[in-house]
């Protein structure tokens, strides 16, 4: 039997941390180190989408593009020709969602 303990993680203040290292970009490897919590263990977190971490890493990373987005809606709206590119495909892809084509 193998006598290593599992390590556990702190949900309370930990979710807002994830949030906000995740909304920056960091990678999960990077959220380990900076956080001092086995990468392996949070990634198996990570592994579970009903998890309370695995929730806030998933809204980090949805903030931080919702801020990009709101960008490129702003240049599009000031007739950007690449922006308006970029929010065709983004409705493009909506749409095949709502529609049920998507993978």
């Amino acid at each position: 039997m193998d006598d290593m303990k599992t390590f556990t993680i702190p949900d309370d203040d930990l979710c807002g941390k994830i949030r906000y290292l995740a909304s920056l970009r960091y990678t999960i490897s990077e959220i380990a180190t900076i956080l001092l919590i086995p990468a392996d263990e949070l990634r198996l977190r990570f592994a579970n989408p009903k998890d309370p971490l695995a929730c806030a890493y998933k809204a980090g990373k949805v903030e931080s593009q919702a801020k990009y987005r709101d960008r490129v809606k702003k240049a599009a709206e000031d007739g950007e020709s690449w922006a308006i590119s970029i929010i065709e495909g983004w409705e493009r892809r909506q749409l095949e969602e709502e529609l049920g084509c998507h993978e």
